[in-house]
Order: C-alpha cells, then sequence, then structure tokens
C-alpha cells in the first residue's frame, strides 16, 4: 500500500485531488490529510471516511515532519510559500528509513514568471515570452534560482534525488468547479465576474493586454495523479531539475477574458452593456482582490511539454472559454443568496 500525506485537502486544488482519489482503488493507496479545525475535519470524514485525518496546520513542523517520513508520497497543495511546512517536508523524507526515495509534488505559483514586471510595476502591458517547460528548463530553473524570494521552489529543486524525487507543479490560472468537500472556487477568474456583476459594468486593468496560460482544475488534478503514478511506478527522468511542469490548455489575455465575462453577464440580463469602459489601475485592482495588480496585470505564460511527452498527460476538461458562462452564473447565484432574492 501506498502512503499518500496531502496538506490543502479543504482547499480548491487539494480538495479536487483528494476527490480523484476517492475514485480509485482504495486497497492500494492510504491518504492521511492535514486539516486545521475540526469542523473542517468532520465535513472531510463524513464525505472521506477512509481518508486519516491529521489535526494540524502549515505551522505544526513537527507534525508534518513526522507525517512525511512515514509517507511514501507528500503532496504539498496547501500553499506556494510557506517555507516551513515545506522544510518539514523536506526533513521527513530525507529521514525516511526505508531505503527507497520519498516523492514529493509540491504547488507553485505562476508569478514566478513575472518577477521583472512585478519589480518595475508594469502591469497590463502584452508580454514577450512564453516558457516551454522542456526546451526553457534552463531558464526556468535561473529564474527559480535567483529569486531569493523562491525559497520553497528552490528548496525543491535542491533535493538530493537519491533520497527525494521531487516535482514542481506551476499553477496557472486555474478555472472550473472544484471537487473537494469544502473550497470549490478558484480566484482570478471568478473575482472578474463577482466585481462585474456587483459594479454592473465589465472592466480592465490597465491596457488588459497580459496573458496567462490556464487550466481546468480537473486537468490539474490529472496530472497531480500522473505523477503519483510515476511515483508508485519508480519512474525517472520525471523528477527533481527534470521535474518542473506548466500545465496549461492554452492562454488569454485578461482584457478578453473581461470582455467574455461582461458579455456573458449581459447575455443573460446581469448588466445592462458588454462593452468595457471601465479601465482600472493597479492600485484598484489591490482594493478589489488581495494581489489584484499581480493575477490580474501581470504575463505567466508556460507551454506544458514536460507532462504531455513524459507522462502521457493531456487537459480533457472544458476550455476557459466554455467555462466562462458557467463561471457568471455560479456568482450571480451567490449574489442572489447574499442579497436576499
Amino acid at each position: 500500500m501506498v502512503n499518500i500525506f496531502l496538506t490543502g485537502a479543504t482547499g480548491y486544488i487539494g480538495g479536487d485531488v483528494l476527490y480523484k482519489f476517492a475514485t480509485l482503488d482504495t486497497s492500494k493507496f492510504r491518504v492521511s490529510c492535514l486539516v486545521r479545525s475540526t469542523d473542517k475535519a468532520a465535513q472531510m470524514s463524513k464525505a472521506y471516511p477512509s481518508v486519516r485525518i491529521v489535526q494540524g496546520n502549515l505551522d505544526d513542523s513537527h507534525i508534518i515532519e513526522h507525517e512525511s517520513r512515514n509517507a511514501d508520497v507528500a503532496l504539498h497543495l496547501a500553499s506556494t510559500g510557506h517555507s516551513g511546512s515545506a522544510a518539514a517536508i523536506a526533513r521527513g523524507l530525507n529521514e525516511r528509513s526505508t531505503q527507497r526515495p520519498g516523492y514529493w509534488v509540491q504547488i507553485s505559483g505562476a508569478t514566478l514568471l513575472a518577477g521583472q514586471e512585478i519589480a518595475e510595476k508594469r502591469f497590463g502591458s502584452k508580454g514577450d515570452r512564453v516558457f516551454d517547460d522542456m526546451s526553457d528548463a534552463e531558464d526556468i530553473l535561473t529564474l527559480i534560482s535567483k529569486n531569493p524570494k523562491r525559497v520553497v521552489e528552490n528548496l525543491v529543486i535542491s533535493q538530493d534525488s537519491f533520497k527525494v524525487k521531487a516535482a514542481l507543479v506551476i499553477g496557472p490560472l486555474i478555472y472550473g468547479e472544484g471537487r473537494g468537500p469544502v473550497n470549490t472556487r478558484s480566484i482570478q477568474a471568478p473575482e472578474i465576474a463577482r466585481l462585474t456583476l456587483q459594479e454592473k459594468e465589465g472592466f480592465r486593468l490597465g491596457e488588459g493586454r497580459n496573458s496567462w496560460s490556464n487550466i481546468h482544475v480537473h486537468d490539474l488534478s490529472n496530472l497531480v495523479l500522473e505523477l503519483v503514478g510515476a511515483a508508485t511506478s519508480a519512474k525517472s527522468g520525471v523528477w527533481n531539475k527534470d521535474g518542473i511542469y506548466f500545465p496549461e490548455n492554452g492562454q488569454m489575455e485578461f482584457g478578453e477574458l473581461s470582455s467574455r465575462i461582461a458579455a456573458a453577464a449581459q447575455s443573460r440580463s446581469l448588466i445592462p452593456d458588454a462593452t468595457i469602459k471601465r479601465v482600472i489601475s493597479a492600485d484598484e485592482a489591490e482594493v478589489f482582490m488581495a494581489h489584484g495588480s499581480i493575477l490580474w496585470g501581470t504575463n505567466a505564460v508556460g507551454k506544458s511539454s514536460r507532462a504531455r511527452s513524459r507522462l502521457g498527460w493531456k487537459p480533457s476538461g472544458a476550455s476557459l472559454e466554455n467555462e466562462i458562462l458557467n463561471i457568471v452564473q455560479c456568482e450571480a447565484e451567490k449574489r442572489s443568496k447574499q442579497i436576499g432574492f
């Protein structure tokens, strides 16, 4: 039996990955999940009785280290930048008593590609670079190694490959309804939809020419499961410095995303006009949403060559274009409940 230690099970990505485990042969996997609150632990146990609940949070390094030491695969999907929990996973996996290596799948964020734009406070402008996770691997590794703020990513890629096989999954704009027991909502596109409905008009940040890659959350979960499969079969050539992944199913400019959301809202008579007339600044974006200037205003475009060629993964979920109406409808339903209609 393969022991899996999962963080983020009550979150958007981790919850969807946990759902995928529930569809697999439970005799092959024993899943333990770190859960902070007793209320959420009860929700988890009700939804997934066979899952072992570990009560704790990301600051409980001793718990995380202990669980990682006893795991075959650690899936750290709760945070992209919590260095203490990542260090605890590294310690635990490196101290395993077995001679077999431990495996670590770490979620990261595509803003690592936008460091220069963020430093220069250059938001809304068109980018000129697509990072292929195979042919541009050395450039990506350099971006990580030269950025002291990327503590977690540097820790992942620096692991001794004889002891720890690690993979870095760099999440782009993620969309689609999650299937976990608690949080099923993404951030970037739903927040644009929520504010469009709230303000009764569409908007964009600056020129709106900046782009991010995007992926359906179900396809992202499938990639994580492919990596777990690669771990259980001891597949080589897909870990550590050969283990950086940019899952994607295309890209879209944020100006276009805002226009499509406004058009979907107008088509349902939720706003009077789909024309984008309002242009917001980076400072206004920060008021609307935490880190809004970065999450709506930068360029982060990757190409997923490695997962396709090395793991046989390919996206099969609905495209972002085809999900936009669902995103708007979900936000409209939530808004109706909040205001009592």
